[in-house]
């Protein structure tokens, strides 16, 4: 990359400076000399005022306002200000540029201009347009140059890093090197990764409790299709029957109509052989009347007798005429009735014929839908075996299901305590956190007045009043006495924070031992270690917890808590195994697992403030020198123990 080189400052109506000032930086080594009271502090004023300071206080000013021209004793206060540095932003060998603009000179300028309140508006341009200080900040942070870093070194700072405490000078070597800024996105990337592995476990587990649901129903899906099927087939046997039976009927309706149809006919023939029979006695009784009369003119009173004796003769004829027909009657009555017997003993005799060939037609029918019934009702009784039995495994899955949710509840109120101390530790760390920086603000702060009250004891002139000094050296001691238990509290809150972050660890580690995820977990490197017992798939070296192992018995517990879940990770040679062992794994539903490849492992260092703790008394060392494992797996063992964010394991 680059080189960054500050080729001059433009400056106008800035603090003392009246009107355009041009200061240029030649390549090499520039000094700026002058006088007391010329302007020197001012050029390092005007350049942090760009590349932007903390506070105006930083710039011995109580607001921007104060870093316009205010006309010294008897000049005219100017209404703005303005500052430009020029920067040479060269390409290097890779086409790269220092500052992210796509210009060989780059122009940062930051105005200042009074409202007509009184009040100030601070603006921005980058090479003359407008800009943001969010802007300045990120393009200076990428090259390596902010305002509050050590890159500009001002009066009193030397100093200031010889007399602070190892701990303090540790902490500006790591800002120098950009070791915390990464740390702190290693530290924010490990969290977003625990909360995406988190949810993770989350949906398998869910989608391993809907899958088995999933089973279940499909069973009780397949034994409700068989009882409707069965429920159809009766309902169709049943519907046979009834239309059997109905045409049984129709039947025997056809036959008595057929019936009474032939009587009906016979009745209208008689009728008509009565009314012919009646016609020719009604004849044969004129014929007789006529005879009569021709006897009683021809025989006289004889004649009457003889008439009388006729008349009783005919009575009694008649009568036994009468009798005889009757007899005749009753004759043929029974004739009559004897054919119509005969007739209807034949016809019923045909009635019994069909009836009974229906009878039989109908005993076969009712007998094989009997036999259908009957194999409908064996089947109706498999089924409802089956689903009691069903019942039964279903009754039994329930039972197993319950106590297995029994046992994940439990589990889950350990992760949930567990988390429960993970919280209240990570909140912990953080209170701590702010109270550092607090504390390191107001040491900032008090360096600041400290520098201050120097610089104005060093622009005393010599022959004032020697009241004056001694007040200064009292507010200089005080202000020294401020700082030294600043930094007494600076000391007490790092131990408090290095010691929330082992306890943040080990709960952690704990949690991560007593989740449910690790269920799972081996369950899948139980089934990977199988595949290559069994040659099924080849590379794969093993999980971790059989690779390494601690080399002290006495660091075990510790090393177990720093790891994690890290110990059931499984190295494979290239990344071509992990992605057929993970293929299988998905394939079977048997789980997830963690795969190192050895060809894309990159080689990773432990973070500064690591090294730094390692270094101190009582820590025994960093957790990849206490384990003994190959050195063809070094790189495997390296990102285990890093991305579980290692720190070294102290006694």
């Amino acid at each position: 990359m680059g080189y960054l080189h500050l080729k001059e400052i433009q400056m106008e109506n800035f603090k003392s400076f009246k009107g355009e000032v041009v200061i240029p930086f030649e390549v090499g080594f520039t000094g700026i000399t002058g006088p007391n009271g010329s302007g020197k502090s001012n050029c390092g004023d005007a350049l942090q005022f760009v590349l932007g300071a903390k506070s105006s206080k930083s710039l011995r000013a109580e607001n921007v306002g104060q870093l316009i021209f205010n006309g010294g004793n008897r000049g005219k206060a100017a209404k703005n200000c303005k500052v430009t540095l020029v920067f040479d932003n060269p390409k290097d060998t890779s086409g790269n540029r220092r500052l992210k603009v796509d210009t060989d000179e780059v122009l940062l300028t930051r105005t200042v201009r009074l409202g007509r309140k009184g009040n100030s508006n601070s603006s921005y341009y980058l090479n003359e347009r407008p800009s943001t200080a969010t802007e300045f900040r990120r393009l200076l942070t990428g090259a390596g140059a902010r305002g509050d870093g050590y890159n500009i070194v001002l009066q009193g700072d030397v100093t200031h890093l010889a007399t602070m405490t190892d701990r303090a000078r540790r902490k500006v070597l790591e800002d120098v090197a950009g070791v915390t800024s990464y740390d702190d996105e290693i530290r924010k990337a490990n969290r977003q990764r625990d909360k995406v592995e988190q949810y993770l476990e989350q949906i398998t587990l869910l989608e391993d409790e809907i899958n088995k649901r999933i089973k279940t129903l499909s069973k009780e899906r397949e034994q409700a299709m068989k009882y409707r099927e069965l429920q159809e087939t009766l309902e169709t046997a049943r519907r046979t029957l009834m239309h059997s039976r109905h045409r049984s009927r129709l039947e025997e309706i056809e036959l008595v109509t057929d019936e009474r149809g032939n009587y009906i006919v016979r009745l209208s023939g008689i009728g008509e052989e009565i009314e012919a029979d009646n016609k020719q006695e009604l004849s044969i009784e004129d014929e007789l009347a006529g005879i009569q009369r021709q006897l009683n003119e021809v025989l006289g009173d004889d004649g009457k007798k003889l008439g009388d004796q006729q008349r009783r003769l005919e009575v009694e004829v008649e009568t036994r005429k009468d009798r005889i027909s009757g007899l005749k009657e009753d004759i043929d009555d029974a004739g009559d009735e004897q054919e119509v017997l005969a007739a209807e003993q034949i016809e019923a005799q045909q009635a019994l014929t069909a009836h009974e060939e229906s009878l039989d037609s109908a005993r076969h029918t009712l007998k094989k839908a009997e036999e259908d019934l009957q194999g409908a009702a064996e089947v109706e009784e498999e089924a409802r075996s089956a689903l009691d039995s069903g019942d039964k495994v279903v009754h039994e899955l329930n039972r197993a299901f319950g106590k297995a949710t029994e046992s994940v509840e439990k589990t889950q109120d350990v992760a949930n305590k567990a988390i429960l101390k993970v919280g209240a530790e990570t909140q912990n760390v953080e209170f701590l956190h702010q109270q550092l920086a607090d504390l390191e603000t107001s040491l900032d702060e008090s360096r600041l007045n400290r520098d201050d009250l120097l610089l104005q004891g060093e622009e005393l002139d010599a022959n004032a009043p020697e009241q004056d000094r001694t007040k200064l050296a009292q507010e200089l001691a005080r202000i020294q006495r401020q700082e030294r238990g600043l930094l007494d509290d600076v000391q007490r809150s790092e131990e408090q924070l290095r010691d929330a972050e082992m306890s943040l660890v080990r709960a952690r580690g704990e949690l991560e031992n007593r989740s449910g995820s690790n269920t799972g977990m081996a369950r899948a490197v139980k089934a990977v270690l199988g595949l290559r017992d069994s040659g099924e798939v080849r590379g794969v070296l093993g999980s971790m917890s059989e690779l390494c192992a601690p080399k002290d018995s006495r660091d075990e517990e510790a090393l177990a808590y720093a790891m994690g879940g890290g110990m059931n990770s499984i190295v494979v040679r290239d990344d071509e195994t992990a992605a057929q062992c993970i293929s299988w794994l998905r394939k079977n539903k048997a789980g997830r697992a963690t795969f190192l490849p050895l060809n894309r492992l990159q080689s990773r260092r432990s973070g500064g403030r690591a090294v730094m703790v390692s270094r101190e008394p009582g820590v025994v060392g960093f957790a990849s020198d206490l384990l003994e494992y190959d050195n063809s797996i070094e790189l495997a063992v390296m990102n285990v123990v890093l991305s579980q964010q290692m720190l070294p394991v102290a006694t």
